[in-house]
């Protein structure tokens, strides 16, 4: 099954991933992303929001909170959702 997949800016400025639920305007299991810079350039982490007190991929995050919503998602960063 084909999820939703969407990439947002929330009003805390944190950049987060998850499954768009269109019946609950809302974002479900959804991820932190943080970039990490190493001496090549930099790597994408990918994280339960809510870490280290949330350990799964859960939680639900309206779409209220949405400061920013990119277009796109590039394929590459689905695949590692």
């Amino acid at each position: 099954m084909a999820y939703d997949i969407r990439l947002v800016k929330i009003v805390t400025g944190e950049l987060i991933i998850g499954k768009f639920d269109a019946e609950a305007d809302a974002l479900t299991d959804v991820a932190i992303m943080q970039t990490v810079p190493t001496q090549q350039g930099v790597q994408l982490m990918i994280l339960p929001y809510g870490y280290p007190f949330e350990q799964e991929f859960s939680g639900r995050i309206e779409a209220k909170h949405f400061l920013y919503k990119y277009s796109n998602v590039p394929q590459d960063v689905q695949d590692k959702y």
